[in-house]
């Protein structure tokens, strides 16, 4: 295995968009963990409500281990999720100010397309 970047280094994001379905707690709490414990990342966010919460401060979570800890035994997501609110400049300039380099995007169709607007954007 070869990492590519240096985990100290890291700060991450994850934003889960369109409606809530089954399991997404599971993916934020499985996402945090192996970011945590297998990579050491010390900064994991949750943007809640959606791509609208890149642009509230107040909807930014820093996870923790123990916000984490039984979020698998629960119904709906500890983010939340949202559709719409898509703004590229908002989003990016959110994440440069909280200096987020690994952004995790949960979502089907509409969540990844966006997400394809933000890398063409950013590159």
């Amino acid at each position: 295995m070869q990492i590519y970047f240096e985990p100290s280094e890291v700060k991450a994001a994850i934003v889960s968009c369109g409606g809530l379905c089954p399991g997404l707690n599971v993916v934020i709490r499985e996402i945090y963990m192996c970011l945590k414990y297998n990579y050491r990342v010390d900064e994991v966010y949750g943007v809640r409500w959606g791509y609208n919460g890149f642009a509230n401060p107040n909807d930014w979570i820093r996870l923790s281990s123990h916000l984490v800890k039984d979020i698998h035994l629960k119904g709906g997501s500890i983010i939340g999720a949202a559709r719409g609110g898509f703004d590229t400049e908002k989003i990016i300039q959110s994440m440069i100010d909280r200096k987020i380099n690994l952004l995790f995007a949960i979502g089907g169709d509409g969540t990844h397309t966006a997400l394809n607007l933000l890398i063409e954007e950013i590159n």
